[in-house]
């Protein structure tokens, strides 16, 4: 168990090292003793085993938790999926595996299949693993996609039961952090955010506990066993950090805290996997740090100038990140395209820029314009979040040249993974601006997504929230052609607008000039700015989607009961 500076443990090691080094010269018999129990003292403060420090004393034994009716899928079934991934380790969800270098993963399946104890930390990694395999490998197999799916659909039975029945105390060690962090990604994979950020927390827990943050834990460790557990701790660090953006929470661990380096491939493991686990770091750091300076309660309070700054101190670091993605394509590109195919690759590079530019807009629209501008947001994140939207267009049209079945994992890994604020901005554009472009990119937007069927309850939502925003949008900008039907649309659209926080829209314009002035004139108009920017705007999507859902206009909307015709919400 790691203690910090501040602990007692470690003024205790503080004064120890200073008695034995004021009293080297005292030979007294009596004096040596004294040290020398004090030493051994410390010594156990020092050395004291997390197991032993997580046990309540007099707590009373408890009953093993058993699995009853979680079968796993037919033995023989794994070991022809355990063959093709030997075969071909580099199709579907095997990245997992070269993630965590678990060469002994198929001695672990059969454990757990001739156990006569259940293991739970076997027992989840197991069942995960085979969950992501099965169902990675489904697409690659497609005489035999719907078998697969079955048995993937099995383990993924196994896993959400065996993670919801983990105690509050687990022990300590590198077999139950995997086993944390396979929950983490089984979680993310079905939109489930909170539930992912329950084992990242507890893995994050354990990590601190074991030092594995900080340099001097590994003074004595072997170069393998250091850099695996490094490993793992970059791994839960960059799971927390984009975690703590998407929902809206402090990170459980404080970089001042953490001394060891970022992954690099300049050591003995170069790999493609070391290269991209730092970008993850550095990108997740950055996430992180957005939160801190821009969106926590302590930063929206701040000033507009030290937002700015913040702001722009954000954006350097995210075009440092930028540069050093493209030396790692620069360095690996050959390596990844001997070993996935053209399109895969494409996949990956477009869907992890789309993430930065996501990023990007998520740190322009933390500093709107001044009062008196026509728009809400600048010139700059406009045109960030328009670019997303475009570069979305393309990775979509990537994955319908693919057979990977790559929608679920784009959408909970690109789309879902960090608060996606485009879509919002350039709503917010058409909103004030009446601008055609911008709602045809929304449209665009909306039907990508129409025609995938749905993945998970969190993709669902999103779209759907999508839909009735581009909706909305849509019939504003019809009323201000003229083209609305009727004034009883109208002042449907003008109840929609103030569900969101609008303020009533202005009438139809005969005068292009007069349509222009009175942009500006309600645009520095301090109820107006409440309106685009309150907390709900400022605040990270997950507060956005809350607020909509609860709120039952928009929940109206969504259901698509709309007073009198209101037929333009769309299907």
């Amino acid at each position: 168990m790691v203690e910090g500076e501040s602990s007692l443990t470690a003024h205790s090691v503080f004064a120890n090292k200073l008695l034995q080094k004021v009293a080297s010269t005292d030979t007294r018999p009596e004096m040596l003793e004294r040290i020398e129990a004090l030493h051994n003292v410390v010594e156990s403060m020092e050395k004291q085993p997390a197991a032993r420090e997580m046990l309540y004393p007099h707590a009373k034994p408890v009953r093993p938790v058993t699995l009853e009716g979680c079968d796993l899928p037919p033995i023989e079934k794994t070991l022809q999926l355990l063959k093709a991934v030997k075969a071909q380790p580099r199709l579907g969800a095997a990245w997992m595996f070269e993630i965590f270098q678990m060469d002994h993963f198929p001695e672990t399946c059969l454990a757990v299949y001739m156990a006569d104890e259940y293991n739970p930390t076997d027992f989840i990694i197991v069942n995960t693993g085979l969950h992501f395999l099965f169902s990675g490998y489904a697409h690659y197999y497609p005489d035999r996609e719907e078998e697969l799916r079955g048995l993937a659909r099995v383990c993924g039975v196994n896993t959400e039961t065996a993670l919801s029945s983990l105690p509050l105390h687990l022990p300590a060690n590198d077999d139950v952090i995997v086993a944390l962090l396979f929950g983490v990604f089984y979680t993310i994979e079905i939109g489930k955010p909170s539930l992912s950020w329950i084992l990242s927390s507890k893995a994050s827990e354990m990590c601190q506990s074991l030092g594995y943050h900080r340099i001097g834990t590994y003074t004595n460790a072997s170069q393998a066993e250091a850099a695996c557990r490094q490993f793992l701790f970059w791994v839960v660090y960059s799971l927390d950090k984009s975690l703590s953006l998407r929902l809206g929470r402090s990170s459980t661990i404080q970089d001042s805290d953490v001394t060891i380096t970022v992954p690099c491939d300049d050591g003995p493991r170069q790999s493609p996997i070391v290269s991209f686990l730092r970008i993850w770091v550095i990108e997740s750091r950055i996430q992180g740090q957005i939160y801190e300076l821009l969106y926590c309660p302590e930063a929206i309070g701040q000033s507009e100038v030290v937002r700015k700054s913040r702001a722009q101190l954000l954006l350097s670091r995210l075009d440092e990140l930028e540069t050093l993605v493209q030396e790692v394509l620069a360095k690996w590109g050959k390596v990844l395209q001997e070993t996935i195919s053209r399109d895969m690759n494409e996949y990956f590079v477009t869907s992890e820029e789309i993430l930065r530019l996501s990023t990007r807009t998520l740190i322009h629209r933390a500093v709107p314009n001044p009062p008196g501008s026509l728009t809400t947001f600048s010139t700059e994140c406009i045109q960030t979040a328009r670019e997303t939207l475009a570069r979305h267009q393309d990775c979509m049209g990537v994955m319908e040249k693919t057979t990977a079945g790559l929608f679920s994992t784009y959408m909970n890994w690109t789309i879902l993974f960090a608060p996606f604020v485009p879509f919002i901005v350039v709503f917010c554009q058409v909103i004030e601006t009446r601008d055609k472009g911008d709602l045809a990119r929304l449209e665009a937007f909306v039907n990508s997504l129409l025609p995938h069927p749905a993945v998970s309850e969190a993709v669902d939502k999103l779209r759907r929230l999508f839909q009735a925003l581009y909706s909305v949008a849509s019939q504003v900008v019809e009323s201000q052609t003229g083209t609305g039907k009727d004034g009883q649309q109208s002042s449907t659209v003008d109840t929609c607008l103030a569900a969101l926080g609008f303020p009533s829209q202005l009438g139809p314009s005969s005068q292009e000039s007069e349509y222009e002035a009175g942009v500006a004139s309600y645009a520095s108009d301090p109820a107006f700015q409440r309106g685009v920017n309150p907390m709900i705007w400022m605040g990270n999507g997950t507060e956005l989607e809350d607020w909509f859902y609860n709120n039952q206009q928009m929940m109206d909307i969504l259901e698509g009961n709309f007073p009198e015709d209101t037929r333009w919400i769309g299907s």
